[in-house]
């Protein structure tokens, strides 16, 4: 059996549990969804993510992570928590004072009244430890160099747990490894700055599309321009570096990132903001959706932060060129290139 052991920090809240949403558990099941999810975005940003290819992408993502008739290759474990959970808090009840923490995590405070009523959701504070462990049956570490791409794409472009979509969940991994990852090529350290990080990011992204072709049929490699779940490629993906100098937390970068979001949105008509996501109060929301936009914070070396854009452009159904306007209008963004 080959394995690699993570050592993860949370930068901002973590918000996960089980069918008991009153509860906290860190689970594998929720890191092994999260895995296929990127694991499939990258595959389908190299075959195509349409109807057509849709059965390649499910074979190469089922040959990783299994299906409910083939057993995974892949194990994972999650190892206890540093912190005991943590009640979340909003800080202001008034809609005339709406913090930028508050609006990103708006839906994790108490709701509802009588049997409808729901509290505030538990979360695990920053600087939570944890450890996450993916291990391979046999001694062939093809399938396990695999799981370790799904997993340096979830915790370099995305968020853990609900509300990771809106900087809820960030992460940064130890780079003091237990295990071999160093035969990806995929760097774990730290970027020292910003110019780092969007190497990181653009070298990163170029390494596990390498690595995954690798395991593909040699003439599956169309060109992708149209979609219809999200992909990981030039053109149904743009990716955002958010900075500034003076964020010296995790929390201050994600106070500005959402009242800045928070102020271009009430500034667009109320139809316009479905881009963004559905639910949202005062239009229909029966076509659920979503926000096509993962917003993430990211740990810089000497005590620096920044924030991470993400942008899918999946399908012919939305203009996001409201989303682009915001991230391109942002005062201090550096697109990453794929």
């Amino acid at each position: 059996m080959k394995q690699v052991t993570f050592t993860l920090r949370t930068l901002t809240p973590l918000f996960l549990a089980g069918a008991d949403q009153t509860s906290a558990e860190l689970r594998a099941p929720t890191f092994r969804g999260l895995m296929r999810y990127w694991y499939r975005a990258l595959i389908g940003g190299i075959v195509g993510a349409n109807k057509e290819t849709l059965p390649l992408v499910m074979k190469a993502e089922t040959a990783i992570f299994g299906a409910t008739d083939i057993g995974s290759h892949i194990s994972i474990r999650i190892s206890e928590a540093s912190k005991d959970p943590q009640r979340f808090r909003r800080e202001s009840y008034s809609r005339e004072n709406v913090s930028g923490r508050d609006y990103l995590l708006w839906s994790m405070a108490a709701s509802g009244k009588g049997e409808r009523y729901k509290p505030d959701r538990l979360l695990f504070p920053k600087d939570t430890i944890f450890r996450v462990t993916l291990s391979s049956k046999g001694d062939d570490d093809t399938k396990l160099q695999q799981a370790i791409v799904a997993f340096w794409l979830l915790t370099h472009l995305g968020g853990i747990g609900s509300r990771s979509r809106r900087c809820a969940g960030s992460v940064t991994v130890d780079d003091n490894i237990d295990g071999d990852a160093n035969k990806t090529g995929l760097t774990f350290a730290p970027p020292e700055n910003r110019e780092d990080l969007q190497h990181q990011i653009s070298e990163g992204i170029k390494i596990t599309q390498k690595l995954a072709r690798e395991s593909l049929p040699a003439n599956s490699l169309p060109s992708v321009t149209q979609t219809t779940f999200d992909a990981l490629a030039q053109k149904t993906c743009s990716i955002w570096i958010l900075h500034n100098d003076n964020w010296r937390t995790p929390d201050t970068a994600m106070r500005a990132i959402g009242s800045n979001l928070q102020t271009y949105r009430s500034d667009l008509p109320l139809q316009s903001r479905t881009v963004f996501g559905l639910p949202l109060m005062g239009v229909e929301n029966r076509l659920r959706h979503a926000s096509p936009l993962l917003l993430r914070i990211v740990e810089l070396q000497k005590g620096k932060y920044a924030g991470l854009a993400v942008l899918f452009k999946t399908g012919h159904n939305h203009d996001y060129t409201l989303i682009e306007k915001w991230a391109n209008g942002f005062p201090g963004r550096t697109q990453v290139v794929l």
